[in-house]
């Protein structure tokens, strides 16, 4: 009996081994599928489909305030985008479930590629020498968000959707280039505008902010008007009003009886990465993976092998995370939600071989 409960055990043992090498792998596709503008689905080389990603997205030239001319931006930064880019991409190719006939888009619904672009060389070299690395959270590739400017703090992803994810936390950006027009900015809507966008109110009478985030954003605005009230949330403020107009939900709001005047920080949806924060992490001497894994919370690049670091880590402040908010009823929200997937069978196959009450049978 005993003999024979031993070499179950040694087959187990054996086997959740092989469960943890197995887990531990992972194939980055070759190719993935891109939707054009046109309709067509393009089957394209991964590598060079990041190429044109990181290019498009990231751009070659920064310009800081108070610069007359723009400087090229630096190589760590590029590889830092070249593995985001990366990430995004093969995260939507494992979710695209087993009937979708592409797995991005070319435009900024997904990541903007654009055909036979003459590709930079620093560019190539970034995405070339970051070759198959992608962002892990637990086993999992990350669902790589990034943006263009934060204004100095990243935001928690349920507070712009309605998913809370554990790497998606909103972190302090202090390194961040200040950039015209994007760190701080002002825009205004006349009030016939805001009663146009939304005729159901009537004649416009007040708009106030109800809630923010704890990093300072705007997760829920009231618009009051004769006739009715409007309630906006979270992202949905800023796809309602106009998502280039509005900049961020980082702003304040005043209403003079003619005018709306909108006074902001930032330029995006604030999730991951800010693609001006890393630029300026570069400058400062940051290498891609400080960049990446301070952007993302306690997350692990795949492919990557540890090098010294140049410079000291940046201290995190911990952040607690936030009950998911639902969306409540006549209220304007983003449709989108990150969906949290369930952890493979492997690994829970892995968990249960390796149980202490195996040890208790010899």
């Amino acid at each position: 009996m005993r003999k024979g409960v031993f070499v179950l055990l040694v087959t187990l043992i054996v086997f959740s081994f092989g469960c943890v090498f197995a887990s531990s792998e992972m194939e980055i596709p070759d190719t993935i599928r891109v939707k054009m503008p046109d309709g067509r689905i393009e089957k394209i080389d991964m590598d060079t489909y990041l190429y044109s990603v990181v290019q498009s997205e990231m751009g070659l030239y920064y310009r800081a305030s108070g610069m007359k001319n723009g400087e090229r931006v630096p190589l760590e930064a590029l590889k830092a985008q070249a593995v985001a880019s990366r990430s995004y991409a093969v995260y939507n190719m494992l979710h695209a479930g087993a009937d979708a006939k592409f797995d991005v888009t070319s435009t900024t619904s997904s990541q903007v590629y654009k055909e036979g672009n003459t590709i930079d060389g620093l560019v190539k070299q970034a995405v070339d020498e970051t070759s198959g690395q992608v962002i892990m959270y637990d086993g999992e590739v990350a669902c790589a968000y990034f943006f263009s400017t934060s204004g100095g703090h990243t935001e928690a992803s349920e507070n712009v959707w309605y998913a809370a994810l554990p790497y998606l936390r909103g972190v302090e950006d202090k390194y961040e280039i200040e950039v015209d027009g994007n760190s701080s900015w002002e825009v205004t809507y006349t009030a016939s505008e805001i009663e146009n966008k939304f005729p159901e109110i009537g004649e416009l009478e007040k708009i106030k902010i109800i809630e923010r985030s704890e990093n300072d954003r705007v997760i829920e605005l009231k618009i009051v008007g004769s006739d009715a009230s409007k309630v906006l949330l979270k992202n949905g403020i800023r796809t309602s009003l106009g998502s280039v107009k509005l900049k961020s939900q980082w702003f304040d709001v005043e209403f003079d009886g003619k005018e709306v005047v909108f006074t902001g920080k930032g330029f995006g949806h604030g999730i991951g990465m800010s693609q001006n924060g890393a630029i300026g992490m570069a400058l400062e001497g940051f290498a891609y993976d400080e960049i990446l894994e301070w952007y993302y919370t306690d997350v692990d690049i795949l492919g990557f092998q540890k090098k010294p670091s140049s410079r000291r880590k940046v201290d995190k402040e911990e952040k607690n995370e936030e009950i998911i908010e639902e969306p409540k009823e006549d209220v304007i929200g983003e449709e989108e939600e990150i969906v949290i997937e369930p952890k493979p069978m492997l690994e829970r196959l892995t968990a249960f071989c390796t149980t202490n009450w195996l040890l208790k049978l010899i």
